[in-house]
């Protein structure tokens, strides 16, 4: 791939491959040992600057004591398509911290499910987490219905994808009352808000049509993707995804609304072959965050630093694995003589015509506003440039995305300009 320079004031911190993690602003302590908190040394804790060399970095960590957090990940793998991401932002903190920081990673959200996440990193089982938002409306509604306005943004498997992510960054980062959720909690919000990447449906039968659609049983995420299936006459049902294989197979179901990477982990494709996707119109975004549990305050100021500049690469991993994950299930369709098919223009319009609708509940409740949609316009059309300007490009659709798409691309300049661009960079710890 052949890009332009993009300025950025970021450089690579140790140069172990294209992507970090799925992880970014990451701290906590479960292992931490010695001085007044976890890795504390007696003499005073400076940090140091962003962009510093390995040397200055080596000298701020001199007189710490080693850590070691336990972060927890949703993938099932580190050879999953989104494993690699963990794997790689463990080996970016070690050696960055000179193996001060040790990470031990929990696969598959094994200490704790989604429903018990906050209440994990409260109470120190475990330091980092991974956590679908949209599974806690109620206590986090900001992101559910920053989610839903999301849904304006134009869709394609690679720079659609790419675009989103950027923008929801830029969002999640800029709401006031989003980034106070995690504080009543008692978290830290390390990456506030994941634009998941965008939904699709597998049924069990070939869909194409409204028609098709209606009186559909379809597993769903978010309240507001339950009210868009609603508008077509669907029937949705809420479940973790990881569940939805399992219903597949005893029929409670005909289709599963989820990104390309939840497929991969649940491995749905194989009890619903066929997918169904749209372009023109989006589903409401299903909304996650990286969070730190209640001991990130007490981590040295250089560490907290370390595990936050990583995660600029991490930001390359995360929107490379929806990327990949995108071709990896065509890949699976194919394994299984499934189908791939796009909505046809009048079920696209008619979601496109509805999602206004859901954009003003989200408004009428509180949680976001008039500005938030403009900025999400303003936005979308900034990173659409930039992301050219980098020399990213689709090189065609969903159903052939297995043949065109690079799968070892380098996303990294992509990942310093939105750690640089879109707000982790202006709350690094120190700053």
């Amino acid at each position: 791939m052949t890009r332009s320079t993009h300025p950025l004031s970021g450089r690579r911190l140790t140069g172990i491959g294209a992507a970090a993690s799925a992880l970014a602003l990451l701290a906590g302590c479960a292992g931490g040992a010695g001085g007044d908190g976890p890795g504390q040394a007696t003499g005073e804790d400076s940090g140091f600057e962003y962009g510093a060399s390995q040397d200055d970095v080596d000298a701020a960590l001199a007189d710490l004591e080693p850590v070691t957090l336990t972060f927890q990940s949703g993938s099932p793998s580190e050879i999953s398509t989104t494993g690699e991401q963990a794997v790689e932002f463990k080996e970016e903190v070690e050696e960055r911290s000179g193996g001060k920081i040790t990470v031990d990673i929990a696969w598959s959200m094994s200490i704790a499910g989604y429903p018990e996440v906050v209440d994990a990193l409260q109470d120190g089982r475990v330091d980092i987490s991974y956590h679908l938002l949209g599974y806690e409306p109620q206590r986090f509604p900001e992101a559910t219905d920053i989610g839903t306005a999301l849904a304006s943004v134009k869709y394609s498997p690679q720079v659609g994808e790419m675009t989103a992510y950027a923008v929801g960054s830029a969002i999640g980062w800029s709401n006031e009352d989003h980034l106070q959720r995690f504080e009543d909690e008692g978290v830290t919000p390390l990456v506030p808000f994941i634009t998941s990447g965008a939904y699709s449906l597998n049924c069990n039968s070939e869909i194409a049509t409204a028609e098709e659609f209606e009186n559909k049983q379809v597993r769903i995420g978010a309240a507001s993707q339950q009210s868009a299936a609603d508008h077509f006459g669907a029937v949705p049902t809420s479940m973790e995804f990881t569940e939805a294989f399992e219903a597949m197979q005893r029929g409670t179901i005909d289709c599963d609304l989820s990104p390309m990477s939840a497929k991969d982990i649940s491995g749905v494709y194989e009890a619903a072959p066929h997918l169904t996707y749209s372009t023109q119109a989006s589903w409401p975004r299903f909304p996650a965050a990286y969070m730190a549990g209640s001991s990130f305050a007490d981590l040295p100021l250089a560490y907290q630093q370390i595990i936050a500049d990583s995660s600029a690469m991490s930001l390359a991993a995360d929107v490379q694995g929806y990327i990949n994950s995108n071709a990896q299930h065509i890949d699976d369709l194919h394994s299984v003589d499934g189908t791939i098919n796009e909505f046809d223009d009048a079920w696209q319009e008619q979601l496109a015509d509805y999602i206004p609708t859901l954009q003003q509940e989200a408004i009428d409740n509180g949680t976001i506003d008039d500005e938030t949609l403009t900025r999400i316009t303003e936005l979308e059309e900034e990173w659409t440039a930039t992301i050219g300007e980098l020399g990213y490009e689709d090189g065609g659709g969903m159903e052939t995305i297995n043949e065109w798409v690079d799968r070892d691309a380098d996303f990294d300049e992509y990942a310093w300009a939105v750690y640089e661009e879109t707000g982790p960079l202006e709350n690094r710890p120190g700053s």
